[in-house]
């Protein structure tokens, strides 16, 4: 049902990448400044943060909806031998979704530590740093040889 949906969940899920991208570079922006300035956490830490992982959480989503609908995810499963030789098959099925439950993670566990840190220094410190590897895993799970912009 869902495969007639599948260009637009693609090409959602393509656009999304962009505001993730973008709102994880705000969030570890943001907590460089409030490093820097030594102002309160919040409402700029916490701002920054929760847009970020708002937005990727919407796009894990996204992401869980296209897995389903994916006529690659399907090619694997059908016959996971053969799916799991060849690249293409391979990472949408296995390594991008690992990736991004693991930056998703991160990001989540960065929101956590923040919150519960102490001082306004060390909630920043924990989010910049959380956020920053979260994005990190993102960046590399990202099929950046595939068109960076769908419509």
């Amino acid at each position: 049902m869902l495969t007639n949906y599948y260009p637009t969940l693609l090409a959602i899920h393509s656009t999304l990448r962009w505001f993730v991208l973008i709102a994880g570079l705000a969030a570890i922006i943001g907590c460089l400044i409030g490093i820097s300035g030594r102002g309160p956490f919040a409402p700029l830490g916490r701002v920054l943060g929760l847009i970020y992982v708002s937005f990727l959480d919407t796009q894990f989503l996204v992401g869980i909806l296209l897995s389903i609908a994916s006529p690659i995810v399907h090619a694997v499963f059908s016959n996971p031998a053969v799916g799991m030789k060849n690249h293409d098959l391979r990472f949408f099925a296995v390594e991008h979704t690992t990736y991004m439950v693991i930056a998703l993670a991160l990001a989540h566990i960065g929101a956590v530590k923040s919150r519960k840190a102490t001082d306004s220094v060390k909630a920043y410190r924990m989010a910049m740093i959380w956020y920053g590897i979260s994005l990190v895993v993102i960046i590399g799970g990202i099929p950046w040889w595939r068109p960076l912009i769908r419509i």
